[in-house]
């Protein structure tokens, strides 16, 4: 029986060394680069957003242009703004800044889709899920609200057309969590925030996607930029500089293989008690 023990105990700590399968491709930007990734731009430059508060991202009115000022920015990165956001990176070696301190209505946004499947279930809830952080630097000129620098992300299923997480905030917007950079107040700047985006196991196989965008203002002189990192459908707990410790996320291959090698110890187990 001890002999049993002893063999589902290894066959546990197997299946826990299994690395993370996240969502994205490339989705801790550990590549140093943003390839998986969709990059765009556009100008903040037809008036600013439309419709009443509470803005979405229908609101959203951008004219053609802009340039991609983003970067994946490692270990020896100095904040652009002076912000306090800690730790950059987030996680592992990489994190993604989408633009930069480039005023001019300058727009940038990155996205990715990819299917979610059995490998994105958690195995502690059973549940589907798309995990990552995000942080983000607004400069607050207080211009009319359709009018100020803003940030937009959504995860959305794209098979379906459903929205399944969307965070949308411009610079001073009441009941946020933004907070004034010390020494520097005309720029308000979020910490890294955890999202946990719990799919429905109706949504298994659909496409997924991840978007997110960082407007300067409507009136071309202030800027807008945000951060991203940390997918797996675990918790990837912030820690950077470092490799990323792997996510213990069994796909259905896996816990088939977990299962045999289970019954085979069972199955030696018995034969050795019935010697």
């Amino acid at each position: 029986m001890i002999r049993c023990i002893r063999a589902t105990v290894c066959v546990a700590m197997l299946a826990a060394s299994l690395p993370a399968l996240a969502i994205f491709t490339n989705g801790g930007f550990e590549s140093g680069d943003f390839t998986g990734w969709t990059q765009g731009t556009g100008l903040n430059n037809l008036g600013g957003l439309t419709g009443a508060q509470p803005f979405t991202g229908a609101s959203i009115n951008l004219g053609a242009g802009g340039t991609f000022t983003g970067a994946v920015v490692g270990s020896g990165y100095t904040e652009l703004a002076t912000a306090p956001i800690t730790p950059i990176p987030f996680a592992g070696a990489h994190s993604a800044r989408v633009g930069d301190t480039t005023p001019n209505y300058n727009t940038n946004l990155i996205s990715q889709q990819d299917a979610i499947t059995a490998a994105d279930r958690d195995p502690g809830d059973n549940k589907l899920h798309v995990r990552f952080s995000y942080a983000v630097v607004l400069e607050d000129p207080g211009h009319t609200a359709a009018q100020q620098p803003f940030f937009y992300l959504r995860v959305r299923n794209i098979t379906k057309g459903t929205d399944l997480y969307e965070d949308f905030s411009f610079a001073g917007q009441t009941g946020t969590a933004f907070q004034p950079v010390p020494g520097n107040p005309g720029v308000l700047y979020l910490n890294w925030k955890p999202a946990d985006v719990v799919v429905p196991d109706a949504d298994l196989g659909d496409t997924i996607e991840v978007y997110l965008l960082a407007a300067g203002c409507a009136q071309s002189g202030h800027y807008g930029y945000a951060y991203l990192d940390g997918f797996g459908s675990r918790v990837v707990p912030p820690g950077g500089g470092g490799a990323v410790a792997p996510v213990p996320t069994l796909s259905e291959m896996s816990f088939m293989a977990l299962g045999l090698l289970l019954a085979g110890a069972g199955d030696v187990s018995l034969r050795r008690r019935r010697r």
